[in-house]
């Protein structure tokens, strides 16, 4: 029983992080103090996606229906197949949003739970391991930007990195089958941090390798790269045909933007219980306490030889993770490192955040405080008369280090309501014709995600009733797309738009009623009109594009 007891605190420290939507699970999702639900409701919608592509054997899986009449459209952004696993949650209780919720749990605990393990094989005790465990469950950068759950879950690349380990240090099939097994799950559930995890282990990694002279070490890495690549190629080579057709890169000032500076890694979050920044910028430390416990479980790591390659290897990871964190603003004379890396570096060029590099100098600094901690505690148990004093005080140490960057408070967005909606959505599904897709107004009105929060609602509704969408919302955005929103935004419904729309082969206009349209282009007697088909007295319109 006492080997359950740090599992189930770990579950509950889980639970208790988000409780504020646990109670409204289907009706709500967590979001920030921005209020911004853009990138939450996309997210629900990407699980229902999958969800819905797995219970159909993935047949068009890469063909999402926004931005029709595209193809491949999932590639334009994170694709997230690892979300199968609350595939049932969708099946049983036709919530996106409840799905996404779990997976938020999910995710949170499995962060915390293979932290405590990997801390425990490395002869940490229960109650460090289980701190440790809870401080990556509150990963600072994780949980303020926990709207983008598709970061969340940072147990895969730990998994990764203790696999690693494992295999550097005795290499075997098993050890080979489970580090493949444990990027390929990385890939599958995050490709971002994937990328940014393989740069950084390029550098890193090797320090891991005790056994590179041996032949069964370069044997069953082979098989691992192998095994890896299989079910790693199988999505990525239809995203790379994808991305690289539309030539999708993003803009050297964006990226700059998107770049830390050097003293937003020393920064706390401005919500941090001890020397808070006051800052505008993004505190990307995990706060002053974790750091200094890092540098003394450097020191006294260092000086074990059985944790030393460990040791080595975290240390290396946060310095070369929070360099690249950096991004175009570290400079070498006049030399920018980052624009090489991002030519030479397939994927690179499309990565817009750069800043989330400090995701692994985060988890790197966490485990080395928790390895001075594990220290302090055998090395004060060992010289002090009363241990049990001694073990209090490195517990009261840890539980500081763990409380000075609380979780931020959350808020709740509700998602819309499916079931007041399926009078329509049960119209369009049923009169739509096959090969055909609807468009539905408004359209964003600029670029910014704030302006898609009524686009992803559009989606959330598609849910219910599975037509393709003209418009859409995407990490990358297809250039007719933009065009045509430019142009409704500029001019509004004319007939240069209806012809257009005519031309993408749009059936049906799907119109909150508060939006005008033009009384012209329901009269007109050539060319394309609209014609009204549906009337719903949530306010949505329906109208039938006619020649």
């Amino acid at each position: 029983m006492r080997r359950l007891v740090p599992t189930l605190l770990i579950l509950a420290l889980s639970c208790w992080t988000i409780r504020p939507v646990l109670t409204q699970i289907t009706s709500a999702l967590p979001i920030r103090e921005n209020h911004l639900i853009t990138v939450p409701l996309f997210n629900a919608w990407t699980i229902w996606w999958n969800a819905d592509c797995m219970r159909r054997g993935f047949s068009g899986y890469w063909d999402a229906p926004i931005f029709f009449p595209e193809q491949g459209t999932l590639a334009y952004s994170e694709p997230q197949p690892a979300t199968t696993m609350v595939a049932p949650v969708v099946w049983l209780t036709g919530s996106p949003a409840a799905a996404y919720n779990v997976y938020l749990l999910l995710s949170l605990f499995l962060n915390g739970f293979f932290t405590y393990v990997i801390l425990r094989r490395h002869g940490a005790r229960r109650p460090m391991a289980t701190i440790g465990g809870a401080m990556m469950l509150w990963l600072p950068i994780s949980l303020r930007q926990l709207e983008v759950v598709q970061l969340v879950p940072v147990w895969p690349m730990l998994w990764t990195w203790d696999a690693m380990r494992r295999h550097g240090t005795g290499p075997s099939r098993r050890t080979a089958a489970e580090l493949a097994a444990a990027y390929a799950v990385c890939f599958y559930t995050s490709i971002h941090h994937t990328l940014f995890l393989s740069v950084v282990l390029a550098g890193t990694g090797w320090i891991l390798f005790r056994t590179v002279r041996q032949s069964l070490f370069w044997k069953t890495s082979a098989a691992c790269v192998l095994l890896a690549a299989i079910p790693v190629g199988a999505v990525l080579v239809p995203m790379q045909q994808t991305l690289s057709e539309q030539s999708f890169e993003r803009s050297r000032k964006l990226v700059t933007d998107l770049s830390a500076i050097p003293q937003d890694l020393f920064l706390t979050p401005s919500d941090a219980l001890f020397f808070g920044t006051s800052n505008p910028g993004f505190g990307m430390s995990p706060g002053w306490l974790k750091m200094v416990l890092a540098g003394l479980g450097c020191l006294l790591g260092l000086c074990r030889r059985r944790h030393r390659r460990w040791v080595l290897f975290l240390l290396l990871t946060a310095v070369v993770s929070g360099l690249l964190a950096l991004g175009p603003n570290l400079k070498i004379g006049p030399i920018q490192p980052w624009w090489t890396l991002a030519d030479w570096c397939p994927g690179m060029s499309q990565v817009r955040n750069v800043f989330r590099f400090a995701y692994l100098t985060q988890m790197a600094v966490l485990l080395l405080s928790v390895t001075a901690l594990s220290q302090l505690w055998v090395r004060l148990r060992a010289s002090c008369k009363r241990p049990r004093i001694a073990s209090g005080i490195v517990t009261v140490l840890g539980l500081l280090a763990l409380a000075e960057t609380p979780p931020p408070t959350l808020l709740l967005a509700g998602v819309p309501d499916l079931e007041r909606h399926s009078h329509w959505t049960t119209f369009v599904r049923q009169q739509t014709p096959a090969g055909m897709g609807i468009a539905c107004l408004p359209f964003a009105p600029g670029t910014k995600a704030s302006d898609f929060a009524e686009t992803t609602r559009w989606m959330y509704y598609g849910t219910l009733h599975k037509v393709p969408l003209v418009n859409g919302y995407s990490g990358f955005f297809p250039a007719t797309y933009m065009e045509l929103r430019a142009d409704i935004t500029e001019q509004g419904l004319t007939d240069d738009i209806l012809t257009r729309f005519s031309e993408l082969q749009t059936h049906f206009l799907v119109v909150r009623r508060a939006y005008e349209l033009p009384a012209a282009l329901m009269e007109k007697k050539a060319g394309v009109r609209l014609e009204l088909v549906f009337s719903d007295e949530v306010g949505i319109d329906v109208y039938e594009l006619r020649r």
